[in-house]
This record gives C-alpha cells, sequence and structure tokens, in this order.
C-alpha cells in the first residue's frame, strides 16, 4: 500500500509525540528521524528496517504505531460513507448488531472516529461516543462492547496483563530452549500487550531495553 500524503500527515503527528519527525527519501521510503539522525525507514510495502544504532526503546514503539496507522487506512480507505446527508463527512469503518464505528479525516495529521446506536433503517444515529487525536484503538473497543461483539467478562485487567507480560518477557530472555520462530512470536505478543496499554502509565518494559537494561 502506498504512504499516500493522508498516511505521511498522520505518521507525522503520531511519531511527533515520541520525539520524532519523518522525512520522505522518496516515492516509496520515508525515513524516521530523531532530531537529524535516522533510526528507522518505513517502505511502502510496510516494512521497517534499522540502522545498527537504533535506539532500541524507540525503535521498539516505531511499529506498533505503524502498523495502528496501516491498519486505519486500510480500513477507511475501503469504507463506505453513512448515506445520511448530515453526516456524509464519516465512512462506516464497521458495523454489527445496529451499531457502527464510523470515522473521518479532519485533517492536520488527525482523524476522528465515533460510535452510534443505528435504527434498523441506517436512517437515525444516535448515542454518540467521540474519539478524538486518532484514537483507534478507543474507538474500536467502544464499538466492540457497545455491539455486543466482545464479552467483558472476557477481557484482562491491566494486573493481569502485566502478570502475563512478565512471565512471557521473563521467558523470552531466559528460556535457552526457544527457537527463533517461538521467540518471535513471544516478542509479538509482548508487543501486542505494550500497545493495549497507556503508554504515559504503562508499567510494561519493552523486551529490547529489558534486555539491554539487563546486559548493564
Amino acid at each position: 500500500m502506498e504512504i499516500n500524503n493522508r498516511m505521511k500527515e498522520v505518521l507525522e503527528v503520531e511519531l511527533s509525540r515520541l520525539g520524532l519527525n519523518i522525512r520522505r527519501e522518496s516515492s516509496s521510503l520515508l525515513s524516521v528521524l530523531q532530531k537529524n539522525d535516522p533510526i528507522a525507514f518505513i517502505h511502502d510495502n510496510g516494512e521497517i528496517h534499522y540502522p545498527a544504532n537504533a535506539e532500541a526503546a524507540l525503535a521498539h514503539q516505531i511499529p506498533i504505531i505503524v502498523g495502528k496507522i496501516w491498519e486505519i487506512e486500510s480500513t477507511y480507505r475501503n469504507a463506505a460513507q453513512l448515506g445520511i446527508s448530515s453526516l456524509n463527512s464519516y465512512r462506516s469503518m464497521l458495523e454489527y448488531n445496529h451499531h457502527v464505528l464510523a470515522g473521518r479525516y479532519d485533517g492536520d495529521g488527525e482523524f476522528r472516529f465515533v460510535t452510534w446506536e443505528m435504527n434498523s433503517e441506517r436512517t437515525g444515529f444516535a448515542m454518540g461516543h467521540y474519539f478524538y487525536r486518532n484514537e483507534y484503538e478507543k474507538a474500536k473497543d467502544d464499538f466492540l462492547m457497545r455491539s455486543g461483539l466482545l464479552d467483558k467478562g472476557r477481557l484482562f485487567d491491566i494486573d493481569q496483563l502485566s502478570s502475563l507480560y512478565a512471565a512471557l518477557l521473563y521467558r523470552s530472555i531466559n528460556d535457552s530452549t526457544l527457537g527463533h520462530n517461538e521467540k518471535q512470536s513471544i516478542d509479538l505478543l509482548l508487543q501486542k500487550i505494550e500497545s493495549l496499554t497507556p503508554h504515559s502509565s504503562n508499567p510494561l518494559h519493552s523486551p529490547l531495553q529489558a534486555e539491554l537494561d539487563l546486559e548493564q
């Protein structure tokens, strides 16, 4: 999928929250910069490459952000308008059980999302929950709960996630019998758990950074 101007703008906003910026190197390549030094290269196909001296903690967060934006763009690009003139700026990204998750691009690198209840004819929408500044994960979670797609009783709370994270991290670092594919699978699970917790209050450690800490 081509990195279009909209994706580039969203990437700029999301990465700026980490103190990073981006530069287009070609039509199919963006470099991620910390000050003026490249710490990652993002290709059109979604692959991310890193220079040898990339800072582990920051490098670990980049694929989480890129994956989120790829999902938003892919879903939004294929979504249809709601079909109501007053709401034509929104596109229907997910629908289930008379609920809809809709999104619109407000420009300047920011999407707005909303979940609504809708009538069976799709002519009326009510009880909107709004999410700003690219809060797609929060909007999606809200949609899953409101529509009944997800049973709240089957969710992990933050303490359970922390315990699961610690156990996976310990095994990733200390289990010498792990094969390459098994370790890669565990690292992906660790990334997923990190993505489910707010970064500002995240008690979880990046596995890459943790390995560096143990080596020091």
